[in-house]
């Protein structure tokens, strides 16, 4: 017995200690709780054991050789609050995921600033903002300038281009800048790169915005430099704010190799399409029209196929012969010809929408990073395919990146930054007022008969020509005014291909541990080729035309940086040399006289002398430039730049400029009287005023020859109509601003608020000289421009738990832009001379963008009210004056949301006041499209029945009180010239025809609410993921551009006018309709 005890005994022993001995892994990833990303380098620690691991570059953790019981794991990440919880071991391998929060304290701690400096945000003494890659690159936004739409205050992104694939955005900072309102300077990894607008105002193709070239899924951070004190170190070309990029990179440190793949799929449809009657058909009058058929000799009801305008028949259902019922040709498809058939008149309510496809974009990128002792690198590549909603239309880009660092020695490291993009399209939509150039919608919105069967126009050849809707007659099959808009896509063409380079490489030595230099060669340029053609046998002469354009720019730069602290202050400084060269060139060559050949697409082919035409520019700009920062004991900074220019654009006595600023700032939260406002966390007073130059093109200042078309073998050229001026100077920009930076509840509550006062001189302005001169124009300098505004960023996480978090961020802009002084004699100055007589106008004295007209007319008013002559038309006055085109204030709301794995994100943008001209509306309704033009007047008769007075007899206009009880026409309510009411029924078209004249019943309101994006994604749980290769797994769906939630028309979206010159937008006609998208995204870490 006492043996078997001892055995049990010994038994029990072992068992015990090897229970006791039993010991497990922790492991798991660190995430971003708002945004679900991981935390590099996160510190997971075991308190009770100390030991841990630092997690790496996907957020993965490993504790090896943990004890079964309990413990408290502590995980840590600059930037983020730390985080304690209990966690028990007692099985061989455990997963423990946990997710940071922000420490909002913290998170604006350090800024990028000029020259991609790092800076503790406390220590800048001027307004920049800063957002992720992650908040422009949620949804699939392949465009960086309307990803930043609403999410930086004093930002206005103009012309969402929808569907039109690649098409331009602008951007504009702070409204409008100065007299020739240019947009900011983008600059990627410290190298400026071209952000052209490659757009044509108000017709042609647009070839896009150079910045679109960026790969947003390869961005890390957005900083935006508003004002003059901010962006002075970067030139003249700064003078408009500058949008610092700085791309995703790898870390040296010895680490695995990581690859990140991401496949975003979305697919597009178009909306906010104008509202159009389905009433009335083809035609000028309510009357069908009889044709007598040459084969059998009977008399039909046909329509007005001349007619481009929907003022015919009722839609009633009566027989008649449609357009192509003339052909004999198969439009049914049943193999049978169509010749000589009759159908009810009837309705097509949705042929628009039914024209355009279903778009869709696949997007695959992959990023591989990883990095060593001495070495960094990052590869990242894009690849995007896009089918456009217009029929036939297509865009491929591709975008290689590169990021690398090499540390030689302890002092010597050199970096690369390279950048390609390749972008292919073809068939691009034609934009504006453009039949020429075939644009579909413009036909649909302005010239159209509502009756028409879109399927029946894909059928466009037949033995009698090419067919359209818009027949001569029904004997004269030839269209009048518009190709079949298949015709246009499928026969027309346009195509273009550009390579684009940009980037830089620079070696960075440490001359001693507080002076470092830098040395850098920046690079951006593109070839690009435009080819296009018309197709043979339609209604305009068949041609091809191919323009190549070559930009190049070179940055060569020295910097020295230099910091030490000395007891309770700091200083750091900054000086350094740039080269800047610049070059562009330009050939294009034309047909003339169609092809010789239909359809052989070369310049050979012109029928007479090809048309031939060049252009090119150099430019050289030689700059020096410093800065200083002085800080004391982490509460007062004061920082001052300054900068001169040499500017080949310039005359030579006047080709150098100088300009500087100076900032500060007041951290007053470290005065101990502060230590009792325990809810006050961070407080900052900040002012700040400075200059920055800004010069002009090439060739202003003496007179230079173009080069023309060949007059048989001689060669010509021509004088420009300009009148050159030698003495032209550089235009100056000065701003002073004052901020405040608060934050409540240990960052909780943020609150940045910014005054601002610009005021531009001497601008250089192109004025209008007598034509006995021999010019049309000289160019001086003159004029003075004052904006002032308010930036306002409130933001708040009212929800922070464990697993919730919601941060919730708005940012608003309002400003006033005065046109203070023009030239002297001058009160207004044109800035453009838009279609159809409404003009844009910089007026002394007057807010900045005043829309006039010039000989075309404006309502006539008493006490306020539209005077209405005696034929019951609008009274009408000329050179009416409307307003200005700048907004009161913009802005936009940012909303993020965590539960668990799952998020929500979405984004608004607003704006109040502004205006803008439709000629989408102005025709509409005047052809008859527009469900303006049908209804019932206060009699209960359709607008478009016969007026008739009280007498029976058939009248243009009738007050109401001697309208018969069965008259039709249009109720116009108003006041005579002596300010007494009156009301007429008018004749609708009538009516209209005077509104098409009338610019102002054309202008609206530019104020609108769009919800811009919604993204909701879901992370994957990583025991999940364990038995698989995949370190991190995120699926979500995007919805992009859902909804305009409110406007003051229907049919345009505001945000979507895009039609001006420069960064002017104030009228729109013929564009693409907008899209919206549906995406499904996938992204994966390996």
């Amino acid at each position: 017995m006492s043996k078997s005890i001892r055995v049990l005994f010994i038994g029990m022993f072992v068992f015990a200690s090897a229970a006791f001995a039993q010991s497990g892994t922790i492991s798991g990833t660190v995430s971003d709780q708002q945004t679900t990303d991981p935390v590099p380098s996160a510190n997971v620690f075991v308190v009770e054991l100390l030991k841990g691991d630092a997690a790496d570059l996907n957020g993965q953790y490993e504790i090896t050789d943990v004890p079964y019981g309990e413990y408290t794991i502590r995980v840590s990440s600059v930037g983020y609050v730390t985080r304690e919880q209990t966690f028990v071991v007692d099985k061989p391998s455990s997963t423990f995921n946990i997710a940071l929060s922000a420490d909002l304290a913290e998170l604006d701690d350090v800024v990028v600033t000029a020259f991609g400096v790092s800076r503790e945000e406390k220590s800048v003494g001027y307004n920049v903002q800063s957002i992720s890659g992650d908040a422009v690159s949620k949804v699939d936004n392949p465009n960086i300038v309307s990803a930043l739409a609403g999410k930086v205050a004093g930002i206005q992104v103009i012309g969402t281009p929808g569907s039109n694939i690649g098409g331009s955005e602008k951007i504009r900072i702070r409204g409008s800048n100065g007299l020739s309102d240019g947009q900011p300077l983008f600059v990627v990894d410290g190298t400026p790169i071209s952000n052209a607008n490659l757009s044509v105002s108000g017709r042609g193709r647009d070839y896009g915005n150079l910045a679109q070239d960026l790969n947003l899924n390869n961005v890390e951070s957005i900083s935006v430099l508003k004002g003059a004190a901010a962006s002075a170190l970067y030139g003249n070309r700064a003078s408009n704010g500058v949008i610092l990029v700085t791309t995703a990179k790898g870390q040296m440190g010895e680490q695995p190799i990581s690859v990140d793949y991401s496949n975003r799929t979305t697919f597009e449809t178009v909306t906010n399409l104008p509202e159009y009657q389905n009433q009335y058909a083809g035609g000028y009058n309510l009357d069908f029209i009889q044709c007598t058929d040459p084969q059998d000799g009977q008399t039909y009801n046909c329509l007005n196929y001349a007619a481009d305008e929907s003022r015919g028949p009722r839609i009633d259902g009566t027989m008649y012969r449609p357009w192509w019922s003339w052909f004999d040709a198969d439009f049914d498809g049943d193999g049978q010809s169509d010749y000589g058939k009759e159908i009810p008149l009837t309705a097509s309510p949705d042929n628009v929408r039914d024209f355009y496809d279903t778009g869709s974009r696949i997007t695959n990128n992959i990023a591989i990073t990883g990095g060593s002792s001495n070495l960094s690198y990052r590869v990242a590549l894009s690849n995007s395919q896009v089918n456009g909603v217009m029929p036939n239309s297509e865009l491929g880009t591709t975008k290689l990146g590169f990021n690398g660092s090499l540390s030689h020695n302890d002092r010597f490291t050199s970096s690369i930054s390279f950048n390609y993009a390749n972008t292919q399209a073809e068939n691009r939509p034609a934009q504006g007022y453009s039949p020429v150039d075939g644009n579909s919608s413009q036909s649909f919105n302005q010239w159209f008969q509502r009756q028409l069967d879109i399927d029946k126009l894909k059928t466009y050849k037949t033995p009698q020509g090419m067919a359209s809707w818009n027949i001569r007659s029904h004997t004269d099959l030839r269209p009048l005014y518009w190709d079949s808009p298949y015709f246009t896509v499928n026969e027309n063409f346009s195509n273009d291909d550009r390579d684009r380079v940009f980037g830089n490489y620079s070696l960075s030595y440490d001359v001693m541990d507080n002076l470092n230099v830098v040395a850098r060669v920046g690079l951006d340029t593109y070839d690009m080729t435009i080819e296009g053609g018309r197709g043979s046998g339609g209604l305009e002469l068949d041609n091809y035309s191919i323009s190549q354009r070559t930009f190049r720019e070179m940055n060569y730069e020295l910097t020295a940086n230099y910091e030490e602290n000395f007891g309770d202050i700091s200083v750091r400084g900054l000086a350094g040399g740039n080269i800047r060269q610049e070059k562009f060139s330009r050939v294009s060559q034309s047909t003339s006289g169609g092809l010789s050949t239909p359809n052989y697409f070369n310049i050979a082919a012109s029928v007479d002398r090809p048309n031939t035409s060049s252009y090119t520019y150099e430019k050289q700009v030689n700059s020096v430039y410093g800065n200083a920062t002085l800080g004391y004991q982490d509460i007062v900074y004061i920082d001052a730049t300054a900068r001169n220019d040499w500017s080949s654009a310039l005359p030579e006595d006047n080709n150098s400029y100088f300009y500087w600023s100076t900032s500060a700032s007041l951290v007053f939260t470290e005065f101990d009287v502060f230590d009792e406002l325990s809810f006050l966390s961070f407080g900052k007073l900040r002012a700040s005023y400075g200059q920055v130059g800004a010069d002009l093109s090439p060739y202003q200042i003496f007179t230079t020859y173009g080069t023309g078309t060949p007059y048989g073998s001689t060669p010509t050229q021509f004088v420009p109509n300009s009148l050159r001026n030698p003495n032209l100077e550089a235009a100056i920009k000065s701003t002073i601003e004052f901020g405040l930076d608060l934050r409540f509840l240990d960052g909780r509550v943020r609150t940045d608020i910014n005054y601002y006062e610009e005021v531009d001189e001497d601008q250089i302005l192109s004025l209008n000289v007598p034509g006995s001169s021999g010019f049309s124009a000289a160019t001086v300098n003159a004029g003075k421009f004052t904006t002032s505004g308010w930036e306002v960023v409130v933001g708040g996480t009212p929800v922070q738990t464990q697993d919730w978090n919601v941060d919730l961020t708005v940012n608003f802009h309002a400003y006033e832009a005065m046109v203070d002084e023009l030239a002297e004699g001058l009160n207004a100055y044109e800035l453009e001379d838009a279609y159809f007589g409404l003009d844009l106008f910089a007026v002394e004295g007057e807010e900045w963008g005043q829309l006039r007209t010039d000989g075309y007319y404006g309502f006539q008013r008493v006490n306020g009210e539209r005077v209405v002559g005696s034929n019951g038309t609008w009274a009408l006055e000329s050179n009416a004056d409307f307003g200005s085109i700048s907004p009161d204030w913009t802005g936009g709301f940012i909303a993020d949301v965590s539960f668990k794995n799952f998020a929500l994100s979405a984004a608004i943008d607003f704006q109040k006041g502004g205006l803008f001209h439709s000629i989408s509306k102005q025709f509409a309704n005047y052809s008859g499209l527009g469900t303006a033009t049908v209804g019932t007047n206060s009699l209960g008769n359709r607008y478009r029945d016969p007026i008739l007075d009280k007498d029976g007899n058939q009248v243009g206009a009738v007050l109401i009180e001697n309208a018969a009880a069965n008259s039709g026409g249009l109720n116009v309510k108003g006041v005579d010239a002596d300010g007494n009411p009156v009301e007429y029924l008018t004749d609708q078209h009538t009516h209209f025809l005077y509104e098409f004249y009338v610019k102002e019943a054309n202008i609206f309101d530019a104020s609108y609410i769009k919800l811009r994006e919604v993204k909701v994604s879901y992370n994957l749980p990583t025991d999940v993921l364990s038995a698989t290769p995949i370190k991190r797994a995120t699926v979500s769906v995007d919805f992009i551009n859902p909804l305009l939630l409110y406007a003051s028309t229907s049919g345009i979206d505001p945000s979507n006018v895009q039609n001006g010159t420069g960064g002017f937008s104030f009228w729109e006609g013929g564009a693409t309709p907008n899209t919206r998208g549906v995406g499904f995204n996938v992204n994966l870490s390996f």
